[in-house]
């Protein structure tokens, strides 16, 4: 292409792993984006991290083995948290 020209190419994103991933596309220079992105991913940890928390209480009242509960890592300087930054 030359310069000032403009063309669209399509591609796919598909998940043929074993596990599940979330992924979001957008406009890397949309500050605006990428905080609702990050405030989205944000509460859904916090969901996951809430509905862990209820089905380790639930585990000890059935008399049943107790599991531990994983604590979410400390944010600490180097560590790459859900939104792929580094903090």
């Amino acid at each position: 292409m030359q310069f000032g020209e403009q063309a669209t190419r399509t591609f796919e994103v598909r998940n043929e792993g074993l596990f599940e991933f979330k992924y979001n596309i957008c406009d890397f220079a949309n500050e605006e984006e990428k905080q609702k992105i990050k405030e989205e991913r944000q509460r859904e940890m916090e969901a996951r991290i809430a509905g862990s928390e209820e089905d380790l209480k639930d585990d000890g009242k059935k008399g049943g083995k107790k599991a531990e509960a994983k604590k979410p890592a400390a944010k600490g300087k180097g560590e790459v948290v859900p939104d792929g930054t580094v903090v």
